[in-house]
């Protein structure tokens, strides 16, 4: 499989919806935003597992990429995720 050049704003529509949906599911089952955030970080393990990746390094992984999501949510005057 070739690597491909894809346009950030289609990158972005695309994990809207599945943030989206992943809201929905939650709700429709008694959860609210926040498991809708557990639901895709468990997902994104479970990829990453299905793919032969080691399960602590997958969650580690998760992690790090939460921790800088969040830092740039919240931007430089915010607090910073440790």
């Amino acid at each position: 499989m070739t690597d491909q050049i894809e346009d950030p704003k289609i990158t972005m529509r695309r994990i809207e919806a599945l943030g989206t949906m992943a809201v929905i599911n939650a709700n429709n089952s008694g959860g609210d935003n926040a498991t809708a955030a557990a639901d895709l970080m468990c997902a994104f393990v479970l990829m990453a597992m299905h793919n032969g990746a080691d399960p602590d390094r997958a969650l580690a992984a998760m992690w790090e990429h939460a921790k800088v999501a969040c830092d740039d949510w919240w931007g430089a005057e915010r607090r910073k995720v440790q």
